[in-house]
């Protein structure tokens, strides 16, 4: 029986995370796959982002609206775990948001399948509450 080793994609994770947190979205970009799907565990009518985005221009869609209201200073990967073909992160995130010229950060958690080294599929969650507050848009009690 033949075995096949496949290469980790922990560190595409840890380049695609670092390159984020200084605003270069390219490697993620470089590694999404056609028909990747994307499910950003926020509310859309709070995140423009938020929801499931279908196939590489959703994806690249979505990362153009989380740029347009983000410049991220900070993406570092915490913990990171690989079971076959996934990636499980949680990373601390700090940016500033451009709208309301304040800084946000917090913790990210995601899921990341790959085919290969391309992005399959990605699923993230994040403490949308307390975005919403760092941001000025609820305040406590809320």
């Amino acid at each position: 029986m033949v075995q096949v080793i496949t290469q980790s994609n922990i560190p595409l994770v840890r380049r695609m995370m670092t390159a984020l947190g200084h605003n270069d979205m390219r490697p993620l970009v470089d590694a999404l796959d056609e028909n990747v799907v994307w499910k950003s565990n926020s509310l859309p009518p709070y995140f423009r982002f938020g929801g499931e985005h279908l196939k590489r221009e959703g994806a690249v869609d979505l990362l153009a609206k989380v740029s347009s209201e983000y410049s991220f200073s900070r993406y570092d990967v915490d913990e990171i775990a690989e079971i076959d073909n996934q990636v499980w992160a949680i990373c601390n995130v700090e940016a500033f948001h451009l709208p309301t010229k304040r800084k946000v950060e917090g913790r990210i958690a995601f899921r990341v399948t790959f085919r290969g080294h391309k992005v399959l599929t990605y699923e993230g969650f994040f403490d949308t509450g307390a975005v919403l507050h760092q941001q000025g848009d609820i305040s406590p009690g809320q």
